[in-house]
């Protein structure tokens, strides 16, 4: 699976819910180009939850088999990146639910200080703008705690809004900003590291 980490999934929800309504009425070319949009970010979502490629990718397959057999229900669908990824999610859990309990505790302390976190959200995405710094910030975010570095790909990398990641992980939109609290505090932490040691 190639390395997507910083290509921006910013499709137009207008273009994806014109793609849905082409497959509701069985037009198969609507739906690769659905398919090749988002096969690559529902994989790399997946292995926040599963580190088995050959699951990942099982399960991802099995999500775009599931929206052409149902394609006839698909016109009641509001947001078309919202259910892929959440169905993404729920297939997952499934998957993780025949094997083994699945533990998910996700209770984190309010945001604090979000003018010192905005200061640092826009440095991030300053940074993300060069592509000379891509390779130091993959190495970076590898040092986010995984939870939190799945929302933070989730809203950095996939262009969704906390709500929608909260509405697809089924959390709080607070628990979405702690978890963004964390991740971009580590980014900081290691970056001001990185310059001392230069």
């Amino acid at each position: 699976m190639p390395n997507i980490l910083y290509q921006k999934s910013n499709p137009k929800p207008e273009e994806d819910l014109v793609l849905f309504q082409e497959i509701a009425q069985g037009n198969r070319l609507a739906f690769e180009q659905f398919y090749v949009k988002y096969y690559q970010y529902l994989c790399r979502f997946a292995l926040s939850y599963e580190k088995e490629t050959y699951l990942v990718e099982e399960k991802v397959s099995d999500v775009f088999y599931y929206i052409w057999q149902k394609r006839e229900e698909l016109g009641k669908i509001q947001n078309p990146k919202v259910y892929v990824f959440t169905m993404t999610k729920n297939m997952l859990f499934q998957q993780k639910k025949s094997t083994r309990r699945l533990r998910v505790d996700l209770e984190f302390e309010a945001v604090e200080h979000k003018h010192y976190v905005s200061a640092i959200e826009e440095d991030i995405i300053q940074s993300e703008q060069e592509a000379d710094l891509r390779q130091a910030l993959l190495q970076i975010i590898d040092k986010i705690p995984p939870k939190s570095r799945r929302i933070f790909e989730m809203s950095r990398i996939d262009g969704l809004k906390y709500q929608q990641i909260a509405t697809i992980l089924d959390l709080s939109v607070k628990t979405i900003e702690s978890h963004m609290h964390i991740a971009l505090k580590t980014i900081s932490l290691t970056l001001t590291q990185t310059n001392k040691n230069k």
